[in-house]
């Protein structure tokens, strides 16, 4: 009987330390600040267009946007937002100016308003300016209200990442537009 009680003894606490070991795993590990921005980049987005998924192919390319932030003033060439070679070749094969055409763009977020002639401050994201993210979604407008504008949103995808200790988010998007809308954004019809 005494043995009987040790054996029962022994697998209760063999059990109780195989559920303090389960519950240790079962912590959902911390998120990264990155993390939290990105889903809350998203979030806004996903409010402003409807899209469900940030497209894992999108990503990347938002995430090569955030790798051409000049590190030394924290600024982002717009004109690299396009593929300007790739989208230029495809309108000329097109050669009408209302057939519609597919546009990948990405940039970082602006700290401000953005001008296509010069490069734009980039949107260092911190703890006490995290709110500023969906601020700055909300100021883009409804953007799957631009459809009315020519201009669909197809599928999106939104990244951040830290470089050197700050943290930027990027957008990339694809777009249905008019080659006539493409041509009038770049100033160029």
């Amino acid at each position: 009987m005494k043995m009987l009680k040790k054996m029962a003894a022994l697998l209760l606490v063999g059990v109780m330390a195989l559920a303090l070991l389960t519950a240790c795993g079962d912590e959902a590990p911390s998120k990264s600040f990155a993390q939290q921005v990105e889903e809350t980049a998203f979030e806004a987005m996903k409010q402003s267009t409807g899209i469900q998924v940030n497209d894992a192919d999108l990503k990347k390319l938002a995430e090569s946007k955030i790798d051409q932030i000049n590190m030394e003033d924290g600024t982002f060439n717009f004109k690299n937002a396009l593929d300007m070679q790739a989208l230029m070749k495809e309108i000329q094969e097109l050669k009408d100016v209302h057939a519609e055409i597919n546009v990948k763009a990405a940039m970082p977020f602006p700290e401000s308003v953005v001008t296509t002639d010069k490069p734009y401050k980039v949107l260092e994201v911190t703890p006490e300016n995290i709110g500023d993210v969906a601020k700055i979604v909300a100021r883009m407008g409804k953007l799957n209200s631009i459809e009315n504008d020519g201009l669909k949103v197809n599928k999106l995808g939104i990244v951040a990442k830290t470089v050197n200790g700050k943290t930027y988010v990027a957008v990339a998007m694809d777009v249905t537009t008019s080659v006539e809308e493409i041509l009038s954004m770049l100033g160029v019809g």
